[in-house]
């Protein structure tokens, strides 16, 4: 567990660094690091003697041993622009200048009000307080999610927030709920910020103890350059689609990949079940030749997924592929209604995820159903 920083507030004493993570310090100019956060920077994070300004090591020195706060403004400055060009570090900084050089917080800390809304700035709780009420009364909104996701939305999405979602700092997220399956072959539910993908594939954060043999620690290095010790283990999960804003007659979400029967405004059901796909920015239905938006139907009938005899070798193919094979499965010209009735069997028993398709028609028989509000 990382014990730097809660949030964007710095916890403690600094005894360690992670990966990503540089200690800001209040230096001389000459570089003398002899006492308080400068000798500490000297002797653990990287700072070089003589060196009094600027990044050295895991370290960032900013000179204050001037007579004047206007002093210290240039150097103060240039480290905000360094702050603002390096997003996927977190800068621990320091009540700099507020020690042996013997300023006041109030004096230093509007030096670094530019750095107020940036992320990866994490300040003491001392300047946080300051801040705050500098800005009392300034919104700040969670970013707004797009209109329609797919796997690579997500991807991209992931990418943009990679620093945010590394140090576990959600406030701003855009809210996107997506389903997974998980090793036990069962539906999880996560809200953005505690996943990402590596290449095609789909990683959870978890800090269940059950999942630390599985943690994929070389994966979370790579991507976010960083432990991400906050986060808990990271596991493999197969991406098993996202929420759109419709739901079914028992009021559930309908999630992309979900095999529904849509209804009309006259109470009709003249749409094959196929699987939810989205689709040149809206979300849809794919039928044969052309695509029936979700907006003009009245309500929908969850039948299952296209999420049937999954194979973990292979999790990585997306979820508008498998919804392909499904639609062109539905609508093949040779399909006998006996395959069609099995394919459908297969998707209303899925999370099973069963091998042998026997295994299927025994559910099915049993009068097997699944329980998807679980």
């Amino acid at each position: 567990m990382n014990h730097n920083y809660k949030g964007r507030i710095l916890k403690g004493k600094i005894t360690k660094l992670s990966r990503c993570e540089m200690f800001v310090f209040g230096s001389n100019i000459d570089g003398l690091h002899r006492g308080g956060a400068a000798n500490l920077a000297l002797m653990k994070f990287g700072a070089e003697w003589g060196k009094g300004f600027g990044p050295q090591g895991q370290s960032y020195a900013i000179p204050t041993m001037f007579p004047s706060v206007k002093q210290i403004k240039p150097y103060v400055d240039e480290f905000v622009q360094y702050v603002k060009d390096h997003p996927y570090i977190r800068f621990l900084i320091t009540r700099v200048g507020c020690g042996i050089a013997g300023f006041k917080d109030q004096d230093i800390v509007p030096l670094f009000d530019e750095l107020w809304d940036v992320d990866n700035a994490i300040f003491s709780v001392e300047w946080i307080v300051i801040l705050i009420e500098r800005h009392y009364g300034e919104e700040r909104k969670r970013d707004k999610a797009p209109e329609v996701i797919d796997e690579s939305v997500l991807k991209g999405l992931c990418d943009k927030y990679r620093y945010q979602i590394g140090a576990k700092w959600r406030v701003y997220l855009p809210s996107i709920i997506v389903r997974y399956v998980i090793d036990d072959d069962k539906f999880g539910y996560t809200s953005f910020g505690n996943f990402f993908f590596y290449g095609q594939e789909m990683y959870v954060f978890s800090e269940d103890e059950k999942w630390k043999e599985k943690h994929c620690k070389h994966i979370v290095l790579d991507y976010f350059n960083d432990e991400c010790w906050n986060q808990g283990y990271a596991h493999k999960v197969i991406f098993a689609g996202v929420r759109t804003p419709f739901k079914d007659k028992n009021g559930d979400y309908i999630y992309t990949g979900d095999v529904v029967r849509a209804y009309n405004k006259y109470g009709k059901s003249d749409v094959y079940p196929v699987g939810v796909n989205s689709h040149r920015g809206i979300y849809a239905f794919m039928l044969d030749n052309h695509c029936l938006p979700l907006s003009e139907c009245t309500s929908f009938v969850r039948l299952g997924t296209v999420l049937y005899n999954l194979d973990w070798d292979k999790a990585d193919i997306p979820l508008g592929a498998r919804n392909r094979d499904f639609t062109i499965g539905a609508y093949g010209a040779y399909m006998v209604e006996s395959d069609f009735g099995n394919m459908m069997i297969k998707a209303k028993l899925t999370p099973n995820f069963f091998k042998d398709e026997m295994e299927y028609i025994v559910m099915n028989n049993l009068e097997v159903k699944y329980n998807w509000r679980h």
